[in-house]
């Protein structure tokens, strides 16, 4: 329920984007986790907004209409022990 609150909210409030990701990461398991996370999918060129969560264990990404899907989980993958998932999107 709390997933698909936040991917409705996600997709009215960046209604101007090209993209938005939701994705499942596997992995968070402390308060570092989500800095990384986010540190890592943030220097995916095209990428405009990443927030994540440790308490839902989800990352919200808004990009440019050019990024795959594959590079975002590539840099989730890279930036440690995590794995992710996209379990919402949506294109504008």
């Amino acid at each position: 329920m709390i997933r698909a609150v936040v991917t409705f909210l996600t997709l009215v409030t960046f209604s101007f984007a090209e993209k938005v990701f939701v994705i499942d990461v596997e992995g968070m398991t402390c308060k570092l986790c989500p800095v990384a996370v986010k540190k890592a999918v943030s220097k995916v060129e095209g990428v405009k907004w990443v927030k994540t969560s440790l308490k839902n264990r989800i990352a919200v990404v808004v990009t440019e209409d050019q990024v795959k899907e594959e590079e975002i989980l590539k840099a989730i993958s890279d930036a440690g022990n995590y794995k992710g998932k996209v379990i919402g999107k949506a294109n504008f």
